[in-house]
């Protein structure tokens, strides 16, 4: 791990925190490796290819939730009190008037642009890493505000060994609670170079980076030794349904396959946070029920066949 105060990758990200250790740097081995927090975003492991989810790191029902909030504000106090005001609210005011229909458009059209785009985010964005090809294959969602036909499915493919990566910290203050984030960002650098010619994230919404740590060395250790040299892990439940998103916010309550998983990883400081953010449930059921119907509409990530031949490959096209 780099302790620096600067990013060695050009230019250096806007929200970096820190580098981390060089891809081709010596790895701990799986002495290094903590089982109980990689398991959460594997999809797929085997000789060949390791697949990692991105599910995680998005939150799936927040747009929905607050389409709903920003659509039941709209219909339930803004607009009843302009048709009550009739055209007098208009003729003693027209600027007035008028801005007002701006803002409550406005409104309308963000609230059913982020439902919108929760409904069409796929329920994965995987990563792929081929450790015969030495090449890394993103599923990646493109989005244009302007544009809902725009909105389409993309797969990037790089070579390993363009491969490094950084951490990014987000804070901030909700009113409430001082809230920290972090994030898992893949770098694509020139060959031989930190240039920066791209950068993806493999995994966000961390409060903390352990995990981001442990992920990393992971992916190398495998492009580097392959399975045989890492702990064995359990693919994440590919689970789908009512109860699933209803407990998606509060994990260690439900009563799934993902819920016992989840509840038998937990450590110390899981149980605090549990017992302190179990009193906001009337959050998290809404936004879990907002989860459903996400999850439900969403549409099932596809590999384009070649493509998906060719990430699961003993060598290159």
């Amino acid at each position: 791990m780099t302790v620096s105060t600067t990013s060695r990758f050009i230019p250096q990200n806007s929200r970096w925190y820190e580098d981390l250790a060089p891809r081709e740097a010596p790895s701990g081995g799986v002495a290094e490796l903590n089982s109980v927090l990689l398991d959460e975003d594997l999809n797929h492991v085997d000789e060949n290819y390791l697949e990692i989810s991105r599910a995680s790191s998005f939150m799936r029902g927040g747009g929905v939730f607050l389409g709903i909030i920003f659509l039941s504000i709209m219909g339930g106090l803004l607009i009843p009190a302009v048709i009550e005001s009739g055209s007098g609210f208009f003729t003693r005011n027209p600027f007035l008037g008028a801005l007002t229909c701006a803002i409550i458009l406005g409104c309308i059209v963000g609230a059913l642009f982020l439902m919108l785009y929760d409904f069409l985010l796929p329920r994965d964005s995987p990563v792929r890493f081929n450790r015969c090809t030495q090449k890394v294959y993103f599923y990646e969602y493109q989005t244009s505000k302007r544009w809902i036909t725009a909105w389409r499915k993309e797969v990037k493919a790089y070579d390993w060994n363009c491969m490094e990566a950084e951490i990014t910290k987000m804070s901030g203050y909700t009113g409430k609670a001082y809230v920290v984030r972090h994030e898992l960002i893949l770098v694509v650098c020139k060959p031989g170079t930190n240039e920066v010619i791209d950068r993806l994230l493999l995994k966000g919404l961390d409060p903390t980076v352990a995990t981001l740590y442990q992920l990393w060395a992971y992916i190398r250790l495998f492009m580097d030794e392959g399975p045989r040299k890492l702990p064995e892990l359990e693919a994440r439940p590919q689970e789908r349904g009512f109860m699933y998103s209803l407990f998606n916010y509060m994990p260690y309550l439900s009563p799934t396959e993902t819920g016992r998983r989840f509840r038998q990883k937990m450590r110390w400081f899981d149980y605090v946070l549990a017992f302190v953010t179990v009193w906001f449930f009337w959050i998290w059921l809404p936004l879990g029920l907002c989860h459903y119907l996400a999850i439900t509409c969403a549409p099932e990530p596809r590999w384009p066949t070649e493509i998906d031949a060719e990430s699961r490959s003993l060598r290159s096209a």
